[in-house]
């Protein structure tokens, strides 16, 4: 019962190397959590710990990434209804927690989807 799971810190395993360049040693999972990662870094904005979308780079996230797991992702009034529901502290941003929220969600749409659960 010693130990517990966590996260290796950059670099630890890698010996310094970034994670595009262990693309190959890492698995299919591991892989899609740095994509999952990296797909809101490519178009949040803001100082480093506080980065976050506002709702114009929602849009184009949701519109670049996501156009065919959601529907109207091109459809203002339905973005800006997504945008309020994971905009949970109301500050016109959407962080990473309140991103993850729309991953989790989508994830349990596939879910269902593709394994009939």
């Amino acid at each position: 019962m010693g130990q517990s799971l966590q996260p290796e810190p950059s670099g630890e395993r890698s010996g310094g190397r970034k994670p595009a360049e262990m693309a190959g040693e890492e698995s299919e999972l591991e892989q899609g959590l740095c994509v999952i990662v990296g797909s809101f870094y490519r178009y949040a904005t803001g100082p480093p710990g506080a980065k976050a979308l506002d709702q114009a780079a929602f849009q184009n996230l949701l519109s670049n990434e996501l156009s065919h797991q959601l529907t109207n992702t091109e459809v203002e009034a339905a973005v800006t209804r997504t945008f309020e529901k994971l905009d949970a502290n109301k500050d016109q941003k959407i962080s990473f927690d309140e991103y993850w929220q729309l991953i989790a969600w989508i994830c349990q749409v596939i879910r269902r989807r593709d394994y009939n659960e």
